[in-house]
């Protein structure tokens, strides 16, 4: 259902006395030929300052997709002139720009300047001109909260994941869904370490959906499943599936179990093991002349980070400036449960010097304080893509893991050393030891998990 926000004006009232052939007492009535009010004259849009609302609803912007605009007022001339020098400042591109005025105009011109944009207001505009993706968003909203101009969107009391969570286990007959519920409410109430994230219930969920298919038509609760049941499911499917299937069965029985809501865990005593591929190197021509494959400052630096020191993408997208230590040329690469601190080469000094002055160039008045900025972050302080280095890599055909994993597998046949692999790289003993093991594939020992 749309509503549509209705307001009183002197000038509504005229054109509906002279619709209606009515005049209010003391006010001459208006004139009601063609030159008094031409059809092709557009009345300002704006709505009056300090009008308040009858109730609250949303607006239906639908309209405005063909419409023609009325006139902006100087203040949001004002606004769209600072719009515009903020935008060039930062290179937006010409298409984003133009996309983000245009929304801008459009809020500006019909709800004025003097009360904040409410930010649901600005993506149904953007949504209803077709300019969602390209006018960015988020960096329309942080010009305008710098300015006292934007009424965040308050987040909604409950995400779609645990929306989604909560509808697939609503499914299940009821008590087989109390059981799965109090499984989730138990690993997202852990007292003793973080709670469980909705998407790895969810994940749950999905590995178990065959499973829990075939036990609710044939029982009523989940204390009648067996431990031949747990074992048939897992071993209906092979590799990391079965792997995965074992894990969320595990987590389910064990929760209820604790929760004294089942007798006995069927899961108990349960192993499945799980074949992962030993690391591999990368040919010799794939890494010949890596730095000269591109002209990109960013993604050379990121390259030698990755081929030389070891990063990952979190890594990557994690640093910050306030990390660079260039006066003992230091890298601290900061982890959830640890700090690394990589010494920088003099290969890997060059690029960053590199980098940074083409950033400074670039970008000079970016508040981003990330390492590793782009054109679509530079207008707000979050960190880059999760997909942006990977990508990038893809397109130079190589990939992020596999140089990774190059460089890691190559030092260990250089030390039969795990600790000099912790070291050098800040990963732990088991990883360590995976390398060495397979660098050195003639030492006996097993692998820690």
């Amino acid at each position: 259902m749309s509503w549509r926000q209705l307001r009183l004006t002197e000038e509504s009232l005229d054109r509906h006395a002279a619709r209606t052939n009515l005049c209010p007492p003391g006010r001459k009535r208006a004139k009601t030929s063609a030159q008094s009010h031409p059809s092709e004259v557009i009345t300002p849009g704006v709505v009056p300052y300090g009008q308040q609302k009858l109730f609250p609803a949303e607006r239906d912007w639908s309209a405005l997709r063909r419409a023609t605009l009325p006139e902006p007022q100087p203040e949001a001339v004002r606004l769209l002139a600072t719009f515009d020098a903020h935008a060039r400042a930062h290179a937006w591109t010409n298409h984003a720009r133009k996309a983000a005025a245009h929304v801008l105009r459009i809020a500006a011109t019909w709800l004025g300047t003097h009360d904040p944009f409410a930010e649901y207001d600005l993506r149904a505009i953007s949504a209803a001109t077709g300019r969602g993706s390209s006018c960015r968003p988020r960096a329309l909203n942080a010009f305008l909260a710098e300015r006292g101009l934007l009424l965040p969107q308050p987040r909604p009391a409950i995400s779609s994941v645990e929306a989604f969570v909560e509808q697939v286990i609503a499914g299940y007959p009821p008590r087989i869904a109390d059981e799965l519920a109090s499984w989730a409410r138990r690993l997202r109430s852990h007292s003793d370490r973080p709670p469980t994230e909705w998407h790895t219930l969810r994940r749950y969920l999905s590995y178990l959906r065959a499973p829990l298919a075939d036990w609710t038509g044939r029982y009523q609760t989940l204390r009648q499943v067996t431990a031949d049941d747990v074992h048939a499911a897992v071993t209906a499917v092979k590799g990391d599936r079965a792997h995965e299937r074992a894990v969320a069965l595990r987590s389910i029985f064990r929760a209820l179990k604790q929760a004294k809501i089942v007798f006995t865990d069927p899961t108990r005593g349960l192993s499945v093991t799980r074949n992962e591929p030993p690391p591999t190197t990368l040919p010799p021509d794939r890494l010949a002349g890596l730095l000269d494959i591109t002209d990109r400052p960013a993604i050379r630096f990121a390259l030698a980070l990755v081929t030389l020191h070891a990063l990952n993408g979190t890594d990557l997208n994690r640093l910050t400036l306030g990390d660079v230590i260039s006066a003992r040329a230091q890298l601290l690469v900061r982890r959830p449960h640890s700090r690394h601190t990589v010494h920088l080469d003099e290969v890997t000094l060059r690029l960053l010097h590199t980098w940074l002055r083409h950033r400074h160039q670039r970008w000079p008045r970016t508040a981003n304080p990330h390492l590793f900025v782009t054109r679509q972050t530079v207008i707000h302080t979050g960190p880059a893509s999760n997909n942006y280095f990977p990508a990038a890599f893809q397109r130079l055909g190589l990939t992020l893991n596999g140089l990774r994993t190059d460089r890691m597998l190559d030092e260990a046949r250089d030390t039969a050393d795990p600790v000099h692999l912790v070291r050098v790289f800040g990963i732990s003993i088991a990883t360590a030891m995976k390398y060495v093991h397979t660098a050195h594939p003639h030492r006996v020992g097993v692998i820690p998990r």
